[in-house]
């Protein structure tokens, strides 16, 4: 397996979409292949959602050539549950990045299922074959692949694809079609508390992509591997027993923990006049030499069962 990192673990030291300077800076880590968070780059006067798209993502591709680092997966934006003006535009906004996709080379993107806080199993199920039905259509003239991940309870209950077989009776619902696969994110499964080696086995060939990161076990912390408790023997023999032919993607954009992570937000000094945040944000340095660590770290794991690709 060859390992990947997100576009996402700084863009807390970036512009959001200067995609490409966080580019640069994973290839000074020592990152040669890269996930593409499409989804940091989504605001209101971001260059990805101006009419200058198409430039934008050249501009992406040629520093990938330029550094000789590749695209392998991508993070879309959420699409939005409700019918209506913003459903519609996400769902535009969609089908754009799954163009971008195509462009870089990406042979697939990671969409989130849309879910309603009061719905149940039922309505998320219908809901989401509607949602990624109609994405499907994009992927068969992109040839891009579309990717549903896991969550837990803890970050929400009504988003009812918490271990294999929930993904499963989705992708049946989808008739198998072979451009819808599944992200399994080890994080939410650690949270969750589920059989991560069962889960693997149950998709099988569904699952085609994955997100790499650690917590405590009970909060979704996206951490480097090594700072939690998640069992990473059992994920990775569940990879090679289903003959996973993915990248090992690393999801783990908080080590060190950004000022900005929602977990950890760190308050101003206040009692001496002026707020004070001298000390909220670790320096660049230190998350150049964290990317690195965790990507050796990430070696050796890969390594020790004989599985490592560069």
């Amino acid at each position: 397996m060859i390992i990947a990192t997100t576009t996402g673990d700084f863009c807390d030291y970036t512009a959001k979409d200067d995609v490409q300077q966080s580019v640069r800076l994973l290839a000074k880590c020592g990152f040669k292949h890269i996930d593409v968070s499409l989804d940091s780059a989504y605001f209101k006067g971001s260059k990805m959602c101006s009419d200058e798209w198409e430039k934008w993502a050249e501009g992406i591709l040629e520093t990938g050539r330029e550094l000789g680092v590749d695209f392998v997966q991508a993070h879309a934006i959420n699409s939005a549950y409700a019918p209506g003006e913003e459903h519609d535009y996400r769902m535009d906004i969609l089908r754009r990045q799954m163009r971008i996709c195509a462009m870089l080379g990406i042979p697939g993107m990671v969409v989130h299922a849309v879910c309603r806080p009061d719905g149940d199993r039922e309505d998320f199920l219908k809901a989401n074959v509607q949602m990624y039905g109609e994405l499907l259509q994009t992927a068969e003239e992109t040839g891009v692949h579309i990717y549903t991940e896991n969550t837990c309870t803890a970050n929400c209950p009504t988003y009812f694809i918490f271990d294999g077989e929930d993904f499963n009776e989705l992708r049946e619902r989808l008739g198998r079609h072979p451009l819808f696969g599944c992200c399994w994110d080890v994080g939410h499964a650690n949270v969750q508390g589920v059989d991560q080696y069962k889960c693997i086995m149950d998709m099988g060939d569904g699952l085609m992509a994955v997100h790499i990161h650690d917590n405590d076990g009970r909060r979704d912390l996206h951490l480097a591997p090594y700072s939690g408790g998640t069992c990473y023997d059992a994920i990775i023999n569940g990879l090679l027993d289903v003959h996973f032919k993915g990248p090992f993607t690393l999801e783990a954009f908080c080590t060190p923990v950004a000022q900005s992570f929602y977990f950890c937000r760190r308050k101003h000094f206040t009692q001496k006049g002026p707020a004070c945040d001298r000390l909220a944000m670790p320096p660049l340095d230190f998350k150049l030499r964290s990317e690195t660590l965790m990507l050796d770290m990430t070696r050796y794991m890969l390594s020790s069962y004989g599985c490592l690709e560069e």
